[in-house]
């Protein structure tokens, strides 16, 4: 149970409305934990940056930018994270969900063949008996419901996958 409470307080700071904007692309950024930096960055990035904490997320599609540190030029990029950023990619292959390795080729797949909504409800029930683990997985440091939803969406047309996830806690992008 402490640990439940540690892991919600750092995901409430996390999810504070204060941002930073990225050094590259001067987009707001999303606050994300060290936990978060500390699981994806690749070993010779970790070396380089010593401290994982005080890192921003950057989302913007098209910059070379993953995580930065306001004010202090350190940066990391794509290159430097062990794993496809969905943001960051248009390949199908990559994963939406990393938590349980949906990619977005099969979330369109599922949706075509008009079985969306059980990649959706398969990922709400894994989180919902705790099973997701967002902070060390998913590139944002957060629930990925938000952009499952918009692949969703953007294969359906923009009907259905509304609306919170219920696993995240409103996190959802």
């Amino acid at each position: 149970m402490k640990g439940d409470v540690q892991s919600m307080s750092r995901h409430r700071k996390n999810c504070q409305s204060e941002s930073a904007v990225c050094p590259r692309c001067g987009q707001a950024g999303r606050a994300v934990s060290e936990e978060t930096v500390g699981s994806l960055v690749t070993d010779q990035a970790a070396a380089k940056l010593g401290r994982m904490s005080g890192f921003w997320f950057c989302p913007t599609a098209n910059c070379g930018v993953v995580y930065f540190r306001a004010g202090s030029g350190e940066w990391v990029s794509q290159e430097e994270v062990r794993v496809t950023v969905f943001q960051k990619s248009a390949d199908p292959k990559r994963l939406v969900c990393y938590c349980f390795g949906h990619s977005v080729e099969a979330v369109q797949s599922k949706v075509r063949a008009g079985g969306g909504s059980r990649i959706l409800e398969d990922i709400k029930s894994r989180c919902a008996r705790g099973l997701d683990d967002c902070e060390h997985t998913n590139p944002q440091g957060s629930c990925c419901l938000g952009n499952v939803q918009r692949v969703f969406r953007e294969v359906s047309g923009g009907k259905g996958a509304e609306g919170s996830c219920g696993c995240c806690h409103g996190d959802v992008e």
